[in-house]
């Protein structure tokens, strides 16, 4: 990284599948906090312990095969008779940003039905999720899946707040699943900032490392910038450490 700026920024993710800080670091007295519009400019390096990366230290290899849709995900209800079937599903990359939202506005529609019994196909993070929102609102659940924890897909991703990973492709966009997705982002949010550091549930505050040959942040924040409030980007805090 001799030539190469290093940034870093904070983030909320699963503890043991997000990327965290490398190893212990020296305290570098910083200025204090600068206006948005400099807070990108190089500091002088920290020391990071270089990580040992060999193919000797690899302990598996995994391959999650994720539910992509061009157009984002469906969350709907559909009427069969007197029963009621909702969809939620296609998260690409995002399942485990998104889950807890989606699954609560999932069991928001599935009160407009009378019974208080429900199934719930798959339990990787969207199928748990929905559950456990449909057990707070009262009703008896049951899931059917082909796999378990830990052998989901959800369980094999880094399951960083990344809520437009994989998801949706910009010219699939439509008011009305930009305002549903906004929704569902809010609520998985507040959710997981809830769990943040309670005990048995892995949700931790964590600081991720990049490298970068470009410390300016994309304009407009990036392809989604439009898509994601400000308040929602967990990149937003980003500290230039480098070169070193």
């Amino acid at each position: 990284m001799d030539r190469r700026n290093f940034f870093k920024t904070g983030g909320m993710a699963l503890a043991g599948f997000g990327l965290a800080g490398c190893g212990p670091k020296k305290v570098v007295q910083t200025a204090p906090t600068l206006p948005r519009a400099l807070a990108f400019a190089p500091r002088p390096a920290i020391d990071l312990t270089p990580p040992r990366i060999t193919w000797e230290r690899v302990i598996r290899t995994t391959i999650g095969l994720r539910p992509h849709r061009d157009s984002g995900f469906v969350l709907k209800g559909v009427k069969f008779d007197d029963r009621t079937v909702i969809h939620d599903y296609g998260f690409g990359g995002a399942g485990m940003s998104l889950a807890w939202g989606c699954g609560a506005m999932a069991a928001d529609m599935a009160l407009e039905q009378g019974d208080r019994r429900a199934a719930v196909l798959g339990c990787g993070s969207p199928g748990l999720t929905a559950a456990r929102q449909l057990q707070r609102r009262g009703f008896a659940v049951t899931i059917y899946t082909l796999a378990v924890p830990p052998y989901t897909t959800s369980n094999m991703s880094s399951a960083g707040f990344t809520p437009t990973a994989g998801l949706v492709s910009a010219d699939q966009r439509t008011p009305a699943w930009d305002a549903q997705f906004r929704q569902a982002a809010e609520i998985s949010y507040r959710q997981l900032q809830l769990l943040a550091g309670a005990p048995g549930y892995g949700v931790y505050w964590i600081d991720n490392y990049n490298a970068t040959d470009d410390p300016t942040p994309p304009a407009g924040g990036g392809p989604d910038g439009d898509l994601v409030p400000e308040h929602l980007r967990t990149g937003r805090d980003r500290e230039v450490l480098g070169p070193g």
